[in-house]
């Protein structure tokens, strides 16, 4: 039977696996608002002056972003180097779902880690440097992972740990959807599609948060209420930055209103997700307000990557939420975050007046977004009642999920 072709959603969904190789072409029976992006990656960001990358002049050797420097003897990106040192110390194995022929760049280097791994090796990093290191942090001389309890909260660790932000490949049940669900059965399965996304970027969220200086420091129970508090403004926040090299350049006025509205909004690295397909699943409204009201807004601002994670920090450590046990130690964790953004500010815009304040302008419309989705999994039964708590405890206390970076 021919599957259908009609525009939007596609009622005899599969899905293409973010870890797909790049040369598979999308089912014809895929959800056809999804698009797995080939286009080349856009052109380096002017970073400011004291930005951690604004002095870097060499690409990765094995994606092609911009190198962070010179690791295991290659000049590569941080999320390379941190998949590298990664597949050396635990000894992982890979399988190539092609021809052992993928391409591996900025857009497409999560694909196949078979294939990104060989590309290290081709490149040269070397296995003995990893091993290296890590007898040199065994004896002291240096810690490869420094724990949040002894280092600082600032916006070059966030960075760090932006880098290192993975997708697990553990399933969760935090967003689900089945019959007993209000989404029309022709929507469940491009819905459930969804579903399966967040939960793996909730996953990485929690790894994120966990890391962060000083938030393993606070009693347990405040954890996973900043967490559950804040995950789906944070998914937003990231949706957001993500669809900013979406933005078509002549959107420089936002308030426009004879240019047509943006059509693309990035849901993970390489997936972004049609305007149509939106529209036909009824959270058209939500798709315009993250590109109008945060992506445009942000892009307007110039918002770089050190502003950005800053941000994602004062969202999770969020003193007004209910419940906390502890509420003056998370405002005094994010007041420090304060801090931090408005020195940076201050330091890398030259004393460009009023940029602290407008960064955290954009902090209540994200809520107000957040607060409207909330209203569309909780009505479709998206949320899997219970389930939330129970497993970012878990993953706090077990130090699940697995992770496999990165998501960069």
């Amino acid at each position: 039977m021919e599957p259908s072709r009609e525009s939007g959603l596609n009622i005899e969904s599969g899905f293409m696996s973010p870890m797909s190789p790049p040369e598979m072409k999308p089912d014809t029976a895929m959800l056809d608002g999804f698009r797995d992006d080939s286009t080349p990656p856009p052109p380096f960001k002017n970073y400011p002056p004291n930005h951690p990358l604004s002095g870097s002049k060499h690409l990765c050797s094995i994606c092609g972003d911009r190198a962070s420097g010179k690791h295991y003897g290659v000049y590569s990106c941080e999320g390379c180097k941190g998949f590298f040192k990664r597949t050396v110390r635990k000894d992982l194995t890979y399988a190539c779902r092609e021809d052992k022929n993928c391409i591996i760049d900025k857009r497409q280097r999560n694909r196949c880690q078979y294939c990104r791994y060989q590309k290290c090796l081709a490149c040269g990093m070397k296995r003995e440097a990893v091993q290296e290191e890590r007898q040199r942090a065994a004896r002291g001389t240096e810690d490869a992972h420094p724990s949040s309890s002894v280092q600082e909260l600032s916006i070059e660790r966030l960075l760090e740990l932006e880098a290192l932000v993975a997708d697990s490949a553990e399933e969760l049940q935090i967003l689900r959807v089945g019959p007993e669900s209000g989404v029309p059965a022709k929507y469940r399965a491009p819905v459930s599609s969804l579903c399966q996304i967040g939960n793996k970027q909730i996953a990485a969220l929690i790894v994120w948060a966990r890391d962060i200086p000083h938030f393993g420091q606070l009693e347990i129970d405040d954890q996973i209420l900043l967490i559950k508090g804040s995950w789906n403004e944070l998914l937003l926040f990231a949706i957001a930055w993500r669809s900013m090299e979406f933005l078509n350049d002549e959107r420089e006025n936002v308030d426009s209103r004879n240019t047509a509205p943006p059509q693309l909004i990035c849901l993970m690295p390489g997936m972004t997700l049609h305007r149509n397909s939106a529209l036909q699943a009824g959270v058209g409204q939500i798709f315009d307000r993250v590109l109008s009201e945060l992506s445009l807004k942000m892009r307007s601002l110039r918002m770089d990557q050190a502003e950005y994670v800053a941000l994602k920090a004062i969202i999770l450590l969020n003193p007004d939420v209910k419940g906390l046990k502890n509420k003056q130690e998370v405002d005094v964790l994010r007041e420090k975050m304060f801090l931090c953004l408005d020195e940076y500010c201050r330091r890398s815009r030259g004393g460009e007046e009023g940029r602290f304040a407008a960064l955290l302008l954009r902090l209540p419309a994200l809520r107000s977004i957040s607060l409207k989705s909330f209203e569309h999994l909780y009505l479709f039964h998206l949320v899997a009642e219970g389930s939330v708590s129970s497993y970012i405890r878990d993953a706090l206390c077990n130090h699940a999920p697995p992770i496999d970076t990165n998501i960069m």
